[in-house]
């Protein structure tokens, strides 16, 4: 354990290193997502969501030695590696440049990372205030751990294994970024917590509602095996789940407006996010 906690705050995280890793993860996210029969599974995961870029970050951030330079290496790193990735994926895209509409969801996460570097840099002082620092990143993994496993047991066994790497993740950072037994011992009581909880208050939420403004509206879907979708009273959008998968829907009014959504359906529940509304 002390060879690996060396390279979570010994390792020399030079702006070359930041750059590599950089360009190593976008390479191997667009081409993993390039593979058909590994769709809807753990491997592709990490196009989707953004648990596993939260490892990156925590190693980035606690090799820095002050916390503007964790903040600059956290925001250029995901400044490179996001838009690259939406680049190497635009030949297999049937629409082309269309793809960087997804960006809109990490480019939000990119400028996160200023202010998030800042106060992730708190872990290297390894006291009280790590513990809460730390909490909030394995707090978040617990709950992803929760979702892929109710999405493992709906589609069995997909997203098994970032069920397990969520909360191994969650658990390891207590182990490698915290040193004295009573903080890990509040750490590890955080995740129980959280894992309770989400399992025992939260449920499978199959269909989502969208009010769009006023007027009548029509919708292209990128992939009808994914949800279904029903218009009511001119502008009452219901989505239901209909298989895992993730797909776009593109709404337009008579008017020309135009409002696109990214759909995540996992495990039987439902994600929408707006990408972009014109």
């Amino acid at each position: 354990m002390e060879k690996v906690k060396k390279y979570f705050g010994e390792f020399n995280m030079t702006w070359p290193r930041v750059i590599l890793l950089a360009i190593i993860t976008a390479v191997y996210t667009a081409l993993i997502n390039q593979v058909s029969f590994l769709k809807d599974t753990s491997f592709q995961d990490i196009a989707i969501y953004a648990d596993c870029w939260i490892l990156f970050a925590v190693f980035i951030v606690v090799n820095c030695k002050k916390w503007l330079e964790a903040a600059l290496k956290c925001f250029v790193f995901f400044l490179v590696s996001q838009p690259l990735i939406y680049l190497i994926e635009v030949p297999f895209y049937g629409y082309g440049w269309d793809i960087f509409r997804y960006y809109d969801y990490w480019f939000k996460i990119t400028l996160l990372t200023l202010p998030g570097a800042v106060i992730a840099f708190q872990l290297k002082k390894k006291n009280w205030l790590s513990v809460v620092v730390l909490s909030v990143a394995t707090g978040y993994l617990s709950a992803a751990s929760v979702r892929y496993f109710r999405a493992a047991m709906a589609n069995f066994p997909n997203h098994l294994l970032s069920a397990i790497f969520c909360i191994a993740l969650a658990v390891f950072f207590v182990f490698v970024l915290l040193d004295k037994k009573k903080h890990r011992i509040a750490a590890l009581t955080v995740i129980v917590a959280v894992v309770i909880a989400f399992v025992s208050f939260t449920g499978i939420d199959k269909s989502k509602e969208i009010l769009l403004d006023e007027g009548s509206w029509n919708y292209s879907l990128e992939d009808e095996s994914v949800v279904v979708v029903e218009i009511t009273e001119g502008n009452h959008v219901t989505l239901t789940a209909k298989h895992d998968g993730n797909t776009s829907i593109r709404f337009e009014s008579d008017e020309g407006t135009e409002i696109n959504y990214y759909v995540t359906v996992s495990g039987g529940s439902i994600w929408i996010n707006l990408l972009d509304e014109s």
